[in-house]
């Protein structure tokens, strides 16, 4: 019977579909904002009482229907605006909370924070390793820092775009995690007692 699993490529190689990938857990993500103190950035974990933090990548688009298009509309892409929806209850005395909240009657460069999203990805042994980083200059706006009903607890949302695409790091870039990982070390790895194994090369 025939293998379906592979597929002999123009090189006479026989390629892999059945390629098994690392499922990730949300909460391995770490997310940081970034308050600049005297010309640095003072990073702070974005993690107490924040239970959803769910991306939002929104197109902009032209549309356009060409002479060789047999009359159909086209859609090109012309701008992303890469955003971030965070929630969950209000953590009063948690500095990224603290400092979030502390915008909200505030407009213009002073909602502005640098963001970092650290993405770690668990080993057969519960070691993590990061496998990519995003950073960026970001605009804080929708703030809610509290409120609800009175049997609940205090609620905490925002939502953070990014001014520009942000830079990333990918898996490949040793170098350059290593020295994301001193900046915002993992705190995971902290939390759950485990080793962070540096990148491959």
């Amino acid at each position: 019977m025939a293998d379906t699993t592979t597929t002999n490529t123009p090189t006479g190689q026989a390629t892999d579909h059945n390629v098994l990938g690392s499922i990730q857990e949300n909460y391995l993500d770490e997310y940081w904002e970034g308050k600049s103190i005297a010309g640095k950035i003072a990073w702070l974990y974005l993690a107490d009482g924040i239970t959803n933090v769910t991306p939002k990548y929104t197109d902009k688009k032209k549309t356009a229907a060409y002479m060789n298009g047999g009359g159909q509309e086209r859609n090109t892409i012309t701008g992303v605006t890469s955003s971030y929806d965070i929630s969950g209850d209000r953590s009063i005395g948690n500095p990224a909370q603290d400092d979030i909240a502390s915008m909200k009657q505030k407009t213009g460069a002073s909602r502005e924070r640098m963001f970092r999203k650290m993405q770690y990805l668990q080993n057969d042994d519960g070691s993590l390793t990061l496998h990519s980083v995003e950073t960026g200059m970001g605009t804080f706006s929708d703030i809610d820092d509290g409120g609800g009903a009175a049997d609940d607890n205090g609620g905490f949302k925002t939502t953070l775009s990014y001014n520009a695409s942000p830079a990333t790091i990918g898996p490949n870039d040793s170098d350059k995690l290593a020295a994301a990982q001193t900046e915002t070390p993992c705190q995971n790895a902290l939390i759950l007692g485990v080793e962070v194994k540096p990148a491959s090369k």
